[in-house]
Formats: C-alpha cells, sequence, structure tokens
C-alpha cells in the first residue's frame, strides 16, 4: 500500500486503546464510541483490502495466462499463414508444373497413338519399350500425386489457420475480460486504500481530542486525591467552582490511591496485579493494600458490604455497571477509575459515561 500499508495500519489500530488509557481518559460519552466505529470501519476495510488482494492475484494469474496463451496462438497463426502462403504458391506452382508437362507430351509427340508409335520405333528392345511406357505412366502419375498432395497440405493449412484465427479471437476477448476486472479490481483497491488514508486521519483527529480531554481528567482525578489529606484550595479552571472534595474514609483514600498508582496498567482478562489487571482484579490488587481482601468476581464483590445511593458515594466505593460483569472504583467528582477490557489500561473514566447498576461500600 502506497503510504499505509497493512501492517502499519494493523499496529497503529492496536495502539489506538493503548495510548487512550495511557492519557487517562476520563470518558466523553461521544468521543470514545467514534473512535470505536472508525477503528472497526479502518478494520473491515483492512479486511476488505486483504480478499481483493486474494482476488487480484487471482485475476492477476489469470491475466498473465491470458496473455500467454493469446501470444503463443498469435505466433502459431503468424508462422501458420506464412505456411499457407507456401502451400498455395506450391499448389500453383505444382499445377503450373503438370500443365507444362502435358502441354510439352504433345507439342514433341502429337497425339496419344503417334506417341505409342514413336515409343515403338525409338525402342530398342522389346524390354526398352516397356521400360519407356511404364516411364511415362510413372511421372504423370507422380505429377498428378504432387498436385494432390499439395493441395491436401493447402486445404489443411487452410483449416488450421482458421481454427487457429477463432481460436485468437476467442483469447483475445477472454484478455479484454480479465483485464477489466483486473483495472477494476486495481480501482476499488485504490478507493479502500484512500478511504483507509483518510479514516487514519480523522482517528489522529479524535485522539488528538482525547488527549486533551484525558489530561483535565488527570488533573482533576489528581486534584480529587489529593484533596483527601489536605485543605481545600482554590480550584483549577479544570474543576467547577463549586465543586467541593467528597470526604473518604481512611479505607476508602488508602484504596483510591493504590489504584491510581495503576493507571496505565495494561488489561489482561484474570490478571490481578500488580503490573496487569482485569476490572474485579483491580479492586482486589487495591483492597489488598489496606488488608482487605475481596473475591477476584465482580458479581461476589457486589454482594459484599452495604449498598450505597447515587447522591452517597463517596471514595473508594465500588461501583457496578452491566448488571454487575464490570466494576470500578469511585474516586470522587464523580470519576471512577476501572479497567476497561482487552486493548486498553487502566484509567479514569467519568460515572456519567456508564448506567450505574449498583454501588457498595466495604470496610
Amino acid at each position: 500500500m502506497n503510504g499505509f500499508s497493512k501492517r502499519q495500519l494493523a499496529t497503529f489500530l492496536f495502539a489506538v486503546p493503548a495510548l487512550v488509557g495511557i492519557f487517562v481518559l476520563a470518558g466523553s460519552a461521544g468521543a470514545t464510541p467514534t473512535v470505536s466505529s472508525k477503528r472497526a470501519a479502518a478494520a473491515q476495510a483492512v479486511e476488505q483490502i486483504n480478499q481483493m488482494d486474494q482476488q487480484l492475484e487471482k485475476v492477476g494469474t489469470a491475466w498473465e495466462g491470458a496473455k500467454y496463451h493469446l501470444s503463443q496462438t498469435s505466433t502459431k497463426l503468424k508462422a501458420t499463414k506464412i505456411s499457407l502462403g507456401i502451400a498455395r504458391r506450391s499448389f500453383a506452382a505444382s499445377r503450373h508444373a503438370l500443365a507444362q508437362r502435358v502441354i510439352a507430351v504433345y507439342m514433341e509427340q502429337g497425339d496419344t497413338s503417334n506417341s505409342t508409335v514413336a515409343i515403338l520405333f525409338q525402342a530398342t528392345s522389346v524390354q526398352d519399350m516397356i521400360d519407356r511406357v511404364d516411364a511415362r505412366q510413372r511421372i504423370s502419375d507422380h505429377d498428378a500425386r504432387v498436385v494432390k498432395q499439395v493441395k491436401t497440405l493447402r486445404d489443411k493449412t487452410a483449416s488450421e489457420a482458421a481454427s487457429l484465427q477463432t481460436l485468437q479471437s476467442k483469447q483475445q476477448a477472454y484478455l479484454s475480460q480479465v483485464t477489466a476486472q483486473r483495472s477494476d479490481l486495481q480501482r476499488k483497491l485504490s478507493e479502500r486504500k484512500a478511504y483507509v488514508a483518510s479514516v487514519k486521519k480523522e482517528i489522529a483527529s479524535l485522539m488528538a481530542e482525547q488527549k486533551r480531554q484525558a489530561a483535565a481528567a488527570a488533573a482533576r482525578a489528581r486534584q480529587t486525591v489529593a484533596s483527601y489529606n489536605s485543605a481545600p484550595t482554590t480550584p483549577s479552571s479544570n474543576v467547577s467552582p463549586n465543586y467541593t472534595a467528597p470526604a473518604a474514609s481512611s479505607v476508602g483514600a488508602g484504596v483510591v490511591s493504590a489504584a491510581m498508582s495503576r493507571l496505565g496498567a495494561p488489561y489482561v482478562w484474570g490478571a490481578a496485579g500488580p503490573t496487569t489487571f482485569d476490572c474485579s482484579g483491580l479492586v482486589v490488587w487495591s483492597f489488598a493494600q489496606v488488608g482487605i481482601s475481596l473475591p477476584h468476581y465482580s458479581y461476589s464483590q457486589m454482594a459484599m458490604g452495604s449498598p450505597v445511593s447515587y447522591s452517597d458515594l463517596q471514595p473508594g466505593d465500588l461501583v457496578f455497571f452491566y448488571g454487575g460483569s464490570h466494576v470500578g472504583i469511585y474516586i470522587g467528582g464523580g470519576q471512577f477509575i476501572h479497567a476497561p477490557h482487552t486493548g486498553t489500561v487502566v484509567q479514569v473514566t467519568s460515572l456519567s459515561s456508564y448506567s450505574l447498576t449498583a454501588a457498595r461500600r466495604i470496610g
């Protein structure tokens, strides 16, 4: 692919979720699905390109074969036409030679009776006479056979030339058909490659916006965590002027601090730290840092502790989504930290981006 290879695209698409996590996405409800849909569209386009490449290889092979066979037929037809010309000239020459011989015999010996008398008078013996008659007959028969053979060769060569002409026409039509298919595939490939390049630019643009949002989210998250152990300060431009840091128990503050220290750690299914996590594994590891042991199963975690309403959420509370199949840790300020899914990393997201199933307070 000119300018943007399939391997480069695959690497780029794989890197997108990791980059998003590294910059700690806060999660605008609209931006992430847009990147996801663009990645899916680009991946589908790459798959189409792969299929077209396979088709183009087959059509290209057929195109090369058609060219080869047409070239072979054209060469053979050219040689056959030359042979046909020679056969026609040979036929004309043999007919002319036969005619000349008949004329010569007639001019020199007269009619048949005179020729026979001449042979009788010229012969030196009976055997000589027989030989003379036999020789004349053989010469006549030979001339006739030559004319017949040359005529047969001419007709056969003409038939072969006609067959080759028909074959050449069919092969030329097939070559034209395959050439059209090849050109159409090449055009579609160019369109798909251009589309992938445009999607790459769109993703890069969206990523730039998400990086900006991620920086703001990280600032808010760090200020929230810092507020647990310090007096309120003048809010930064990234925090609402009316924002008040929530109260945090020592357990909640410790759990949040532990989880925040794992920002950017890759998601791995079944992992519970210290360098890779799945959603419930991050909860298990973070609570373990404050001496609390939890099961590595989100549904079991949702059955522990005490229920908490949305309005009473405090840092360190567990928040559950999708009926309990996904879990995160509330950090305050309307945000929570979690390990979303394969291809992402531990990150901070706005609670408003998800539909809350339940919340529990442990410790």
